[in-house]
């Protein structure tokens, strides 16, 4: 078993300033538009605007506003004058807020991945931004902000996990003291009237040393996940519904209509769990893991709008899973054939070296017989000859 699925999605984020404007909190209007724009320029040069999803505040629906909240990528506070924009590019897997609370943060994000390789993706976002736009930064306070005691590293980290295993057997409560010791906030993903097994470590507060806080988390996610997938084992062999829960899960995403968003990742959570223990065959994880990028709603509704469909996001996001899977046994079973017909040629090939081999052998010994016979010949016409 490994942490992918345990891991579902980490998430690292920088937030900066810039040093040509004022904070958020004194800027005016036509100052934030041309910090957007810089910022924007840049992004574009570096290619990051490239195949990207722009959501500005004042024209984003309510419930996108929401959504966007909720993942994390914009402040809850109301905005009357200076409108944030979020610019989310799936393909390099990286979101960035513009005139959020900041003018800028940098987000990187991935799916079953370690920590650290996010962290130093966004890392070097932030690098070829600051080589451009120079941010705020002091040598004694550190990267800058309009709260004094938000200065420092300015980082963000918040990886969501499948617990299904440590709730079953009540150690939650566990987990939770471990991470507020530690200094962390360790909650639901979703509310607690929400059936999901999803738990969300975040960092809570200021932060100094970026690096010791990648390395601390990262360790308290490797012992999460061991404790998860050793009791995990225990589950499945001790408990047969787990199992059947399990297939039933698979069977949904294969078989239903419509999937809301968080069921779709409860059951996409399940299926990673099958795969490890092999209760299922044909899925590539990479691309299952993808699923939870696909499936979400603003990526749904850009889909929906690109190819002018009219179908609801739940029915849409059940057919994308059912396609995937689908597609990905078709591959499997495509391989598993294509190795059968290389076994049966191999054992014809071989057949046809043994049979080569006996006819090898029989011709030599019919040459061998018929000089004998030769020999026998001649020596019985000498005799005759010698009358003897």
């Amino acid at each position: 078993m490994n942490n992918s699925s345990v891991v579902m999605k980490s998430d690292v984020s920088l937030r900066r300033n810039l040093s040509d404007y004022n904070f958020m909190l004194v800027i005016d209007t036509d100052s934030c538009d041309d910090m957007k724009s810089d910022i924007k320029k840049e992004l574009n040069n570096l290619g990051y605007l490239k195949e990207s999803s722009v959501y500005s505040f004042k024209d984003t629906k309510s419930t996108n506003r929401d959504y966007l909240r909720k993942q994390g990528y914009i402040s809850s506070a109301y905005y009357e004058d200076v409108s944030p924009e979020v610019i989310i590019n799936s393909d390099e897997k990286c979101v960035f807020t513009l005139a959020d609370n900041d003018h800028i943060c940098i987000t990187a994000y991935d799916f079953g991945k370690n920590l650290r390789d996010i962290y130093e993706k966004c890392l070097t976002i932030e690098e070829k931004l600051n080589d451009k736009l120079n941010f705020a930064f002091d040598i004694d306070f550190g990267y800058l902000s309009d709260d004094f005691y938000d200065s420092g590293c300015m980082m963000n980290v918040s990886v969501c996990m499948n617990l299904r295993a440590l709730e079953y057997f009540k150690k939650i409560d566990d987990i939770q003291d471990i991470a507020r010791y530690r200094g962390y906030m360790f909650e639901r993903a979703f509310n607690s009237n929400t059936k999901s097994s999803i738990y969300r470590l975040t960092t809570n507060g200021h932060l100094t040393d970026p690096e010791y806080i990648i390395n601390d988390m990262t360790l308290l996610i490797d012992s999460i996940s061991r404790k998860e997938i050793e009791n995990r084992r225990i589950l499945f062999e001790n408990n047969p519904e787990f199992k059947d829960d399990l297939l039933r899960s698979v069977s949904m995403l294969k078989y239903s209509r419509v999937l809301d968003e968080i069921e779709g990742m409860n059951r996409i959570g399940d299926l990673l769990i099958a795969i490890d223990f092999g209760i299922v065959d044909g899925f590539n994880v990479d691309e299952i893991l993808d699923l939870y990028d696909k499936t979400n709603k603003l990526t749904l509704e850009k889909f929906r709008e690109n190819n002018n469909l009219n179908q609801n996001i739940g029915v849409l996001r059940s057919e994308i899973i059912k396609d995937t899977l689908e597609r990905q046994v078709k591959n499997w079973e495509n391989q598993i054939f294509i190795i059968w017909e290389l076994k049966l040629c191999m054992r014809r090939l071989v057949w046809s070296m043994l049979i080569l081999e006996w006819s090898m052998f029989y011709l030599r010994c019919s040459s061998l017989t018929s000089r004998r016979l030769n020999i026998w010949k001649n020596t019985v016409e000498i005799m005759k000859k010698l009358e003897i």
